[in-house]
């Protein structure tokens, strides 16, 4: 899902609302914690049996574990109806303000004075009947103010996610937003419907091939009309898997719309001091196991930006709970025969899809993946019930009061590790919320991390750097009209020398690993990263075959003019070993009116691409082949000739020219002039050629283009290693 559009308008009201919330009063600096990546902040809200706030907590009465390991507590400030107090109740003095973004912490220090409160309604993936609920609940709420308690957004996330009203205190704009929402259509699928009739179709597959079990016995007996029950237990297991087949796809990518969803909303709000709030309308959010690996980074991005979610299941008081309708799947595919679980004519590997898929709605029910999120970000899971003010009434109650609690870990390994943080009172009779953890890993920028990217973040800490294959990696230049800070970001290396593990069955094998590149600004803070989680299997006997391959890792980021530190890295998820590589990138500023010129490339290998998969704006593809770049890879003399490319972005007016130079060691060996062909409707000339290296002494060269529009002249340059 693309986020770039809604982070766009979340940061513009996020600039607007910051002087309001922050600008009043100056930001307290937490007294006791020592500065540094270790810090790290915990707000805890604590009530009595009767649910009110406990507002005379003392540091001795609490007890903070990291990963079992008592932790010693270095700050605690109380937060009561707005106000950050001393434990010792009188008003603090105000201290001078220190930039969030200097202190490398997990969670954000409160303002002297709170001031208005920071709310998004997220609306989720709802059915009609469920949009409904959800909506009229969130109206009665802001109809009955005569003023907004404090900063509300509105946002609705289906396919895609929208902004539906701006953070704003002006209740008409939350009214109107609150009604596009009730008019708003879904595009989603029922799974309830999808499931009732898989099971149903799975039924009639299992009684189908119960009947052919008889009438096979009959037939034993001199009976006949064998094969009419075979037949159509096949057709209705191919219905189902097919329906199930679709739900699966559909849950995949509603759970992936979720999570990233969730990510952009955190990734604004963590600029904001103090505790900030999410309530999520959902019915369950979808935990496939590719979405179940992104799912725990949301914990950890709302946990730094010190965001508590409260999640209320927008289907309202339930008959009858998603865990007894897979209770009921399973009991009726037992008693369905051989079909499913009886191993007759259809069975085979039905029974494992059939269970996976079950894993799969289990985690969907509210009280598992929305009752998570909840607990683990400090929040409060709302469901079974069609009255949600109680609800709001608690988040609005939770904003304003709260103990802000830091303490210094003790484990200083950044090592990409899930930290779970457990907070106790010794006090009897109260319940405490608090946030559950976080992943060891330095301060990210704001920019969101998942479970299978953290182990490799942590491996960049490791002493001495690791460089456990080769690996190689470049940033390239291509600024397109549209797109003018577009870096695409290529790495490659064999699959050989990473880990393949056999399966259970020893019938089939696994590897896992993952690439993430990201760049990082002269303040050294990161502003933009990107990754691909890899998972390869197959038969065990095509393991040797799958060793011979490589991966060319492709990711298209965009950046701001400047020049940044990219880091690259390959972890081989299994052992644990990594390769790192750094290099330097300068993105300078460029004029969509005047002559741009891209990187200049060395090609390693072209291939034709189908129709179907062609990529119009593609930098690298050319009419229909696709060319991966040489990142440095040696060029025997046997080929007899290497390829270059490169992209000019012409100026309207005067014609192009230009000349492409060999030199070594700072001496030219050769130059000729290049025949530009006229740009294309989008301005773009893109140019292929070709340089004889059968004749070239073995040896590093350096190709150099230079192109020349009118007054203005850009070059560009390339390593070329020639061997024998």
């Amino acid at each position: 899902m693309k986020r770039t559009a809604t982070a766009a308008a979340i940061a513009a009201a996020m600039t607007a609302i910051a002087p309001a919330v922050s600008g009043q009063q100056s930001t307290q600096r937490v007294q006791g914690m020592q500065a540094g990546v270790s810090a790290v902040l915990v707000d805890v809200v604590v009530r009595d049996r009767r649910g009110d706030v406990v507002r005379d907590l003392k540091p001795g009465e609490v007890q903070i574990t990291e990963d079992g390991v008592p932790q010693t507590i270095a700050s605690f400030a109380p937060v009561l109806d707005g106000k950050v107090l001393p434990p010792d109740g009188a008003p603090a003095a105000a201290a001078p303000a220190e930039p969030l973004a200097s202190r490398s912490v997990v969670g954000a220090a409160a303002s002297v004075e709170a001031g208005p409160t920071v709310t998004a309604l997220v609306f989720d993936h709802l059915t009609p009947e469920a949009r409904k609920l959800a909506v009229g609940n969130a109206q009665r709420y802001i109809g009955s103010r005569t003023e907004a308690p404090g900063y509300v957004g509105i946002f609705g996330i289906d396919l895609a996610m929208s902004p539906f009203a701006p953070f704003t205190r002006n209740l008409q704009v939350l009214k109107q937003g609150l009604e596009r929402m009730a008019q708003r259509a879904t595009s989603t699928l029922n799974s309830d419907e999808a499931r009732d009739k898989a099971t149903k179709l799975e039924q009639a597959a299992g009684s189908a091939a119960a009947a052919t079990s008889a009438a096979e016995g009959a037939a034993g007996a001199g009976g006949s009309n064998v094969g009419t029950g075979a037949g159509d237990a096949m057709l209705a297991q191919m219905q189902a898997n097919m329906i199930r087949g679709y739900d699966a796809l559909d849950r995949e990518q509603s759970g992936y719309s979720t999570v990233n969803g969730l990510f952009a909303i955190i990734e604004q709000m963590r600029r904001l001091p103090g505790r900030k709030s999410i309530v999520l309308f959902s019915e369950g959010i979808a935990l496939p196991p590719a979405v179940q690996r992104q799912f725990l980074g949301v914990t950890d991005a709302a946990n730094r930006a010190n965001v508590s979610i409260y999640t209320m299941d927008a289907a309202g008081l339930r008959a009858e709970s998603d865990q007894a309708k897979i209770r009921d799947q399973v009991n009726s595919m037992g008693n369905g025969g051989g079909g499913i679980l009886g191993g007759g004519k259809v069975g085979g590997g039905a029974l494992s899809q059939s269970l996976e898929y079950n894993e799969d709605v289990l985690r969907q029910d509210p009280r598992n993946g929305l009752g998570t999120l909840a607990k683990d970000t400090g929040g409060v899971a709302f469901d079974n019930t069609n009255n949600l003010r109680q609800g709001f009434d608690r988040v609005e109650s939770d904003l304003r009061n709260y103990y802000l609690i830091g303490y210094s870990s003790t484990n200083e390994k950044f090592d990409g590790r899930f930290r779970a943080i457990d907070v106790k009172v010794s006090r009897p009779g109260v319940t405490v919320a608090a946030r559950r953890g976080y992943f060891a890993v330095r301060d990210t920028g704001g920019a969101p991390v998942t479970e299978f990217e953290a182990p490799a973040l942590g491996a960049l800490e490791a002493k001495p750097v690791p460089n456990a294959f080769p690996v190689r990696a470049a940033a390239l230049l291509f600024p397109e009209r549209e797109r003018l800070g577009l870096v695409p970001v290529v790495a490659d290396f064999k699959i050989a020398p990473l880990s393949f593990s056999p399966s259970g069955d020893g019938k089939t094998y696994l590897a896992d690993f993952v690439v993430l590149v990201r760049f990082l600004d002269s303040q050294n803070q990161v502003v933009k990263k990107v990754s691909q989680h890899y998972e390869m299997n197959g038969p065990i006997a095509d393991l040797e075959r799958a060793k011979q391959g490589e991966v060319l890792f492709y990711k298209e980021p965009e950046l701001a003019p400047g020049v940044y530190a990219m880091e690259t890295i390959v972890y081989d998820t299994p052992s644990g070993k990594a390769s790192v590589r750094f290099a330097t990138v300068e993105v300078p500023k460029a004029n969509a009116a005047a002559l741009r010129m891209s990187s200049l490339v060395i090609v390693g290998r072209a291939e034709k691409v189908p129709q179907k998969d062609r990529r119009k704006n593609h930098p690298l593809m050319v009419d229909d082949v696709l060319i991966s770049p040489n990142l440095g890879e040696p060029v025997s003399r046997k080929a007899k000739e290497v390829g270059f490319f490169f992209t000019v972005y012409a100026a309207p007016g005067a014609a192009l020219e230009g000349i492409v130079d060999l030199v070594q060691n700072g001496k030219p060996l050769g130059q000729l002039p290049l025949q530009l062909a006229a740009p294309d409707a989008a301005g773009r000339v893109q140019h292929t050629a070709r340089v004889p290296v059968d004749q070239l002494p073995p040896g590093t060269y350096e190709l150099r283009v230079a192109v020349k529009q009118g007054t203005t002249q850009l070059s560009r340059t390339a390593l070329l290693r020639i061997t024998e």
